[in-house]
């Protein structure tokens, strides 16, 4: 009684624009989740392991460089107006899966994930961040992902029961998913453009140039403890992007997972987050970020030589994701 209670005043104390981040961030993670099985789409279109890796490279070196321009853009620019154009962008990714006929087609759908993750991700987190105080920010962070998603709790199992009733794990039975995924986008899309309030620069004015963009680099990377910051954050997200491809066609050809059995553990990795995360958005708070940060990545190593070593039994396969998510309720302290 007392957790609804809180989650009741917690909700109804917050803004409108914040809410409106929580049902747009809800309605991307059940989107991300509702196809757990992309990766066998492209291997069925007929890539190898070694090309769907460089294409996830290709895909991820887009991201970066992207990245860098359009977020200085969003901090002298509206950040509102920046996030639109990626998320357009980012609207075409499903609809080009979907229209995929032959290898060739992944070529754009992993250049237009590239550009809109690297649009979108800057603005988004810096508008989400700008909307909560530094000194509570985990512990908000932690009750913001009950809203956010409890809503994913259903995205495998509709993507795992639209995917066994289209045909299995072929194209034609994974391609009705990607229908789905691109009418969420467009809903999402039109609710930030109709009722987020737009985010002005409170930056002095300055010429958009090369030489601005050093400067306001420059003066970021001075704060002390940024760089190392960056270059753990770089490294994670190299490490998981090399091996993000490929955890679902892992499960399914080598261990023989079923439809439903990475339904299930898509489930039950985020039933894990939702439940874990106001506690471990207190402790944030509570014992520092950083040994969050650092238990968060112990849990997900634990996960991982769970994932590998012990597979074949499905059960074992769910409690693997169930620790990975566990792992994922620590992004608070890094979003924190």
């Amino acid at each position: 009684m007392k957790t609804t209670h809180e989650l009741k005043s917690f909700y109804s104390g917050i803004s409108r624009d914040l809410k409106v981040m929580f049902a747009r961030s809800s309605i991307a993670n059940f989107v991300m989740n509702l196809n757990p099985y992309n990766s066998i789409f492209i291997v069925a279109l007929g890539a190898t392991g070694t090309q769907l890796g460089l294409l996830t490279s290709l895909s991820m070196g887009l991201t970066a460089v992207t990245a860098m321009l359009t977020g200085w853009l969003s901090d002298r620019l509206d950040r509102k107006q920046m996030f639109l154009v990626g998320a357009f962008i980012g609207i075409l990714v499903p609809l080009t899966y979907l229209t995929a006929g032959s290898l060739y087609w992944l070529i754009p759908a992993f250049v237009l994930t590239g550009f809109a993750n690297g649009i979108i991700a800057p603005a988004w987190m810096a508008m989400y961040a700008n909307s909560v105080s530094n000194k509570q920010r985990g512990t908000v962070y932690g009750l913001a992902n009950i809203f956010i998603l409890t809503p994913v709790l259903f995205a495998g199992l509709i993507g795992g029961q639209i995917v066994a009733i289209s045909g299995g794990l072929t194209l034609v039975g994974i391609r009705p998913v990607y229908v789905a995924q691109a009418a969420l986008l467009v809903l999402a899309w039109v609710m930030v453009w109709r009722y987020l309030g737009n985010r002005k620069p409170s930056q002095p004015k300055r010429r958009l140039n090369a030489k601005t963009m050093r400067d306001d680099y420059g003066n970021v990377l001075a704060k002390k403890g940024v760089l190392s910051w960056v270059l753990m954050k770089s490294l994670g997200s190299l490490t998981l992007g090399l091996v993000g491809p490929f955890w679902m066609v892992y499960a399914a050809v080598v261990h023989g997972a079923s439809t439903m059995v990475i339904a299930y553990m898509v489930t039950a990795r985020n039933l894990t987050k939702i439940v874990t995360s106001p506690q471990v958005g207190r402790l944030t708070d509570k014992v520092g970020r950083k040994k969050m940060i650092l238990g968060g990545r112990l849990v997900m190593y634990a996960s991982t030589a769970i994932f590998l070593l012990l597979g074949k039994n499905p059960v074992t396969l769910i409690l693997a994701w169930v620790l990975m998510g566990i792992a994922d309720s620590t992004q608070v302290a890094w979003q924190a």
